[in-house]
């Protein structure tokens, strides 16, 4: 279907393209936010990956999925923008962490409503480097192999699989975090 939508947008029916928006758009912000933390940067951002992609789509190969090309291009251009805005972040070592504790918490993650669950993971990632962030939304919530990730970001497989790893881990230490304090309040 989006060989067919690309195809009509090449041949001349711009309108077209508003379907790729469509179905992009959320995973297209998300991306930028994930990145630039700031509503505003991030609809910028997306505004201007959807133009890129849309002058450029004539050198899209199908060799690829048209959404690994497209989260690239949004990578890419937020990368720009926050090149200007953002400072180092420094990481933590989180090794103590062990495997007890995942479960633990990630179990009475999964016993809370869709909704609360929904908000805490937000919640998680907004604590979370734009990197680590991003490679847990694209890895979880978008589904994207190892391979498509490396070609979105530009980094290699290895540090992909080194980044999730990490990002896990701090993710799990956040949850630990706020699901005592969650408790300690009700007790």
């Amino acid at each position: 279907m989006e060989q067919q939508i690309i195809a009509s947008v090449l041949n001349g029916n711009t309108n077209a393209f508003a379907k790729l928006i469509e179905k992009y758009a959320d995973m297209v912000f998300s991306i930028a936010y994930r990145i630039l933390r700031n509503t505003e940067d991030a609809e910028e951002v997306a505004q201007d990956a959807f133009l890129k992609a849309f002058n450029a789509l004539k050198y899209f190969r199908n060799d690829s999925k048209f959404s690994t090309w497209l989260y690239q291009i949004v990578y890419n251009t937020a990368i720009n923008r926050a090149r200007t805005q953002f400072k180092e972040t420094s990481y933590e070592n989180y090794n103590h962490i062990n495997e007890s504790d995942f479960e633990v918490y990630s179990s009475e993650l999964v016993n809370l409503e869709s909704q609360d669950r929904r908000i805490i993971i937000e919640k998680m990632l907004s604590q979370m480097s734009p990197d680590e962030s991003l490679s847990l939304t694209l890895y979880y919530l978008e589904e994207c192999s190892i391979e498509e990730i490396a070609s979105i970001t530009g980094w290699r497989e290895s540090n992909v699989k080194v980044k999730l790893f990490r990002s896990r881990k701090k993710f799990y230490e956040l949850l630990k975090d706020y699901m005592k304090t969650e408790i300690d309040i009700l007790l």
